[in-house]
């Protein structure tokens, strides 16, 4: 990835403190192939709780030995502190990204590893508005 890459000041997110970060722990292969955010396998009951207006913080945390290109659905996100506008980032072994992004979409939205085999077999959370 180029560090030279910027948002367009137009669409840049403001410059402060996140209203909420979530931290997203990237693990696997487990027992019978599973992959985990925070150690467990997709819930859907079991979401990352958000509130519309904040500016939200997600860490990827990758602590296993592939690389993760992680995907939100339904919004765009900087890569932090300055980096491009995106909705994928792909996530190094043994490295962590921090994206922030403005919960203007309310909803459900997934939040999951692009590798399709990973996502299927448990990497994937639900952003949950909530009231």
């Amino acid at each position: 990835m180029s560090t030279s890459l910027r948002a367009a000041e137009r669409v840049a997110l403001p410059v402060r403190q996140p209203d909420v970060v979530h931290e997203l722990v990237l693990e696997g292969p487990g027992d019978k192939y599973t992959w985990t955010i925070n150690g467990k396998v997709y819930d859907p009951n079991d979401g990352l709780p958000i509130r519309e207006g904040q500016q939200v913080r997600l860490r990827f945390d990758n602590r296993s030995q592939m690389f993760h290109p992680m995907h939100l659905h339904g919004h765009t996100f900087q890569v932090r502190a300055d980096g491009p506008r995106k909705d994928t980032v792909l996530v190094l072994p043994g490295r962590a990204v921090e994206v922030d992004f403005k919960a203007d979409n309310p909803g459900q939205w997934l939040t999951h590893c692009h590798n399709i085999y990973h996502g299927e077999a448990g990497m994937m959370s639900v952003v949950s508005y909530v009231e």
